[in-house]
C-alpha cells in the first residue's frame, strides 16, 4: 500500500478517535473563524497600520522559522528568507518534522510615538514569548509540554512608548511547543483557532470583553443547563427513591459537569494534557456512559441481561484503562510503528463505542414502536440530537481528510449577536429535552400517585366499615379490639361474632403483601367470613383456605380462629399465626401452613378452660415485629408480661416501641 494511502488511513483512525472519545473542552465552543469570514492574506514583511485607529488583526500571515536562536528577536535580523505561512497551516504539512521550538515574526508600520499600543494574543498552541523590537514584552509562561493548544482565553502585552518612537515595530513570537506538532497530528503555534490584534489598548480591553460574551454567554448557559438537570434529577431521587433512573441520571450529569469544570481549569490555567488529566478525564467518561446506559435501560423498563452488563463493563475498561494511554500517546504525536499500532487499537475501542452513540436513540425508537412509551419517545428526540450532530461532524472529518472540503468542523450556528457550534446547540437542546422528560414524567407520576391515593383512600374508608362492623355484641362476654395500620390501609383483619348457642368465636389474621392489593384481600376474606355458618375453628379456617385458593394467586395468609362456649371452653385452631395468651400464657396449638398456599389442609384444635377473670389475648405480628430506633426489635421475649395489659395498652407499647407493621390486638374474657 502506498505510504500516502497508509497515511491517510491513520489520519482518518486518529480524526474518528478523537471524535469519539476525546472529551469536549470548553476552550472549544469559543468562537472561530472560519473560511468565510478569515481576513484575507497580508504581507508580513510590511503591514500599513499608519492610520491606527483601532485594532488591526495580524493574524492570517506571518514568517516562520524553527529553531531556537535568540537573535531572531532582533528587529535588523535578516529574515527575508523566511517561509510566510498562512494562518492555519499545521508545521508537518510545511516539511517542518519534529518541532520543538519556532519562531514567528512580521513587520508593522504605526505613527511615530504611538502611545496606549497593546498586542492581544488567544489561542496559541503551546506557551510562548512575544518580543517588539528586541525586547520582551510579555510571556504566556513557560511548559516543558508547550502547554494547551485550544487555549482560547485572552492575554494582552503593553508595549512601551519607547519602542514605538520610530513608527516601525517588528513583532517576534517565540514559540515553545513541545512535541504538539509532531507529524503533523495537531495544530502548533499560531493555529486556526488564534487571534493576534494590535491596537490601543482599551479598545482591545472592550474587544476581549465582547469575545467573552459572545464566546462564553451560550457555553455558560450550557454548563448551567447540565448542572440543572442532575440538580432537578437529585431532588427527584430523595423524593421518589424508588425511581432509581433518577439516581442514575444524577450520576451522569454529576460526572459530566466534573469534566467540564476539568476542562475549564484547563483551559483557564494553559495546563499540560498529562497522563493524569486523560486517566481522571476516560474515569469520569465511565461514568457517564455507564450512567447514561442505566437511566436509558430503566426508563425503558428494560431488563439489564448479561449482555448489557458485558457491553458496559467493556466501555468502562476500555474508557478507564488503554484509552487515556493512546490518547496522551496520539495528543502528543506518537509516528512510526508505535503510533500506527495505537491508531489501529484506538479504532477497535471505537467499533465498541459506536452502538453507545446511535444504538440508543434506535432503541428508544424500538421500544416506542413496540409498547408506545411516551417516556421513549422523549428519550429519544435528545438522544438522536446529539448522536445526529456527531455523525455530520464526523462526515465534515472525512470530507476534509479526502480533501474533498477545506473545512474541518461543522459551520458555525448564527444567533443574532453569537455564533455557535452545533454541538452546543445539541447539547443545549439535549439538557432541554432532557429537562422536558423530567417535568413531563414527574408529571404523570405525581398524577398516578394521586389517583392511588384516591383509591387508597376509598379503600381505607370501605376498610373502616367492614372492621368496624367485624364485632357485634356479645352477651357474655367482655371484648375489646385495637387496630393500628402502619399505612392508610393495612393487612390485618379481624371478625367477632355471636352464635347461637351463646358461643363466640373470634378470628384475626395478616394477609401478605402491602397497600391495594393486602387492602382488597382482606375485603374479600371478611366477606367470606361474614358468610361462614360453620362455628368450629378448623371448619372455619379450612373453608376460607379453600376460598383464598380458588382466588388463584393470592399470597398467603395467617390466622388464628377461637370458639369460646358460655361456660368458658375455648377451642383454638392456628393457620401460621402468632399463637394466643392467656393471662401472659402462650397456648400453642400444633403448627400449620398459613391458608391459600396448599389445598386440603387440617388445622388441628386444642382446648381448655377460660377462667374467670382470665384473658385470652389476640394479636398481630405488628406486636412482636415492633422495631427500636436503635434497630432491636420488641421480639417474643416480652410478650408474657405485655400480654397481662389490656388490648389499648398492649398495642400502646408496640407502637411507641417502634411500629413498622399494621398492630392489631383483640382480647376476650368471660363475663358480661
Amino acid at each position: 500500500m502506498p505510504r500516502l494511502k497508509l497515511r491517510r488511513i491513520f489520519s482518518l483512525a486518529l480524526s474518528l478517535a478523537i471524535l469519539w472519545i476525546a472529551p469536549p473542552t470548553f476552550a472549544s465552543s469559543a468562537p472561530q473563524e472560519t473560511a468565510a469570514t478569515a481576513k484575507p492574506a497580508i504581507d508580513p514583511h510590511r503591514i500599513d497600520g499608519s492610520h491606527l485607529g483601532g485594532p488591526i488583526d495580524i493574524t492570517s500571515t506571518w514568517l516562520v522559522q524553527p529553531g531556537d536562536n535568540p537573535h531572531y528577536a532582533d528587529p535588523g535580523f535578516d529574515d527575508s528568507h523566511w517561509t510566510a505561512v498562512p494562518t492555519g497551516k499545521k508545521l508537518g504539512d510545511l516539511g517542518f518534522k519534529d518541532v520543538n521550538q519556532v519562531w514567528y515574526r512580521l513587520h508593522v508600520l504605526i505613527p511615530p510615538g504611538q502611545q496606549n499600543l497593546a498586542l492581544l494574543v488567544r489561542g496559541f498552541g503551546g506557551s510562548f514569548q512575544i518580543f517588539v523590537n528586541g525586547v520582551e514584552v510579555g510571556s504566556s509562561g513557560p511548559h516543558a509540554e508547550g502547554g494547551d493548544l485550544s487555549a482560547n482565553f485572552d492575554q494582552q502585552f503593553p508595549i512601551p512608548t519607547a519602542l514605538t518612537a520610530s513608527g516601525d515595530l517588528t513583532i517576534s513570537i517565540h514559540g515553545h511547543i513541545g512535541r504538539l506538532s509532531q507529524g503533523g497530528a495537531a495544530e502548533g503555534g499560531i493555529a486556526s483557532f488564534t487571534k493576534i490584534l494590535l491596537g490601543p489598548a482599551p479598545v482591545l480591553a472592550d474587544t476581549t470583553s465582547l469575545f467573552l460574551f459572545r464566546g462564553y454567554t451560550s457555553n455558560t448557559a450550557n454548563i448551567l443547563m447540565e448542572l440543572l438537570v442532575p440538580l432537578i434529577a437529585l431532588a427527584l431521587a430523595l423524593t421518589l427513591p424508588k425511581e432509581r433512573e433518577y439516581a442514575a441520571l444524577v450520576a451522569a450529569g454529576a460526572a459530566s459537569a466534573m469534566s467540564d469544570l476539568l476542562s475549564v481549569w484547563r483551559s483557564v490555567s494553559n495546563a499540560p494534557a498529562t497522563v493524569m488529566y486523560f486517566l481522571v478525564t476516560g474515569i469520569l467518561q465511565a461514568i457517564v456512559v455507564v450512567a447514561t446506559l442505566e437511566f436509558v435501560r430503566m426508563v425503558l423498563g428494560l431488563r439489564r441481561s448479561r449482555w448489557w452488563a458485558a457491553y458496559e463493563w467493556t466501555l468502562a475498561i476500555i474508557l478507564i484503562g488503554p484509552v487515556p494511554y493512546i490518547n496522551h500517546a496520539l495528543f502528543f504525536g506518537s509516528v512510526g510503528l508505535q503510533g500506527s499500532f495505537l491508531l489501529t487499537v484506538n479504532v477497535v475501542a471505537q467499533i465498541l463505542l459506536l452502538p453507545f452513540a446511535m444504538g440508543l436513540p434506535l432503541l428508544a425508537l424500538w421500544v416506542w414502536w413496540r409498547r408506545r412509551s411516551h417516556d421513549a419517545l422523549l428519550l429519544f428526540v435528545p438522544l438522536f440530537l446529539q448522536a445526529a450532530v456527531r455523525y455530520c461532524q464526523f462526515a465534515v472529518v472525512i470530507l476534509h481528510h479526502f480533501h474533498i472540503t477545506e473545512r474541518s468542523n461543522l459551520a458555525l450556528v448564527p444567533l443574532a449577536a453569537f455564533q455557535m457550534q452545533w454541538s452546543e446547540v445539541a447539547n443545549f437542546l439535549f439538557n432541554l429535552a432532557l429537562l422536558l422528560f423530567l417535568v413531563l414524567r414527574t408529571v404523570r407520576i405525581a398524577r398516578s400517585r394521586a389517583a392511588m391515593a384516591t383509591d387508597l383512600h376509598a379503600v381505607h374508608s370501605v376498610q373502616e366499615i367492614l372492621l368496624a362492623r367485624a364485632s357485634h355484641p356479645t352477651p357474655g362476654f367482655r371484648v375489646e379490639h385495637v387496630y393500628h395500620p402502619a399505612s392508610e390501609v393495612g393487612g390485618d383483619f379481624f371478625l367477632v361474632s355471636p352464635g347461637p348457642d351463646g358461643s363466640l368465636t373470634a378470628v384475626l389474621g395478616d394477609v401478605s403483601g402491602k397497600g391495594l392489593v393486602a387492602a382488597m384481600r382482606v375485603s374479600m376474606i371478611l366477606g367470606v367470613l361474614r358468610r361462614e355458618e360453620n362455628r368450629e375453628p378448623d371448619a372455619i379456617l379450612r373453608n376460607l383456605n379453600e376460598a383464598l385458593l380458588m382466588q388463584g394467586d393470592m399470597g398467603f395468609t395467617t390466622a388464628c380462629c377461637v370458639r369460646v362456649s358460655r361456660d368458658g371452653e375455648y377451642t383454638i385452631a392456628n393457620a401460621g399465626h402468632i399463637s394466643p395468651y392467656i393471662n401472659g400464657q402462650e397456648i400453642i396449638a400444633p403448627p400449620s401452613l398459613p391458608l391459600g398456599m396448599a389445598p386440603d389442609q387440617d388445622y388441628e384444635q386444642v382446648s381448655g378452660v377460660l377462667k374467670t377473670g382470665q384473658t385470652l389475648v389476640l394479636m398481630s405480628d405488628g406486636v412482636v415485629e415492633a422495631r427500636s430506633a436503635k434497630g432491636e426489635l420488641y421480639g417474643f421475649d416480652r410478650l408474657g408480661a405485655l400480654t397481662m395489659l389490656s388490648a389499648d395498652d398492649i398495642a400502646d407499647v408496640a407502637r411507641r416501641f417502634g411500629q413498622e407493621d399494621d398492630i392489631t390486638v383483640l382480647t376476650v374474657a368471660c363475663g358480661a
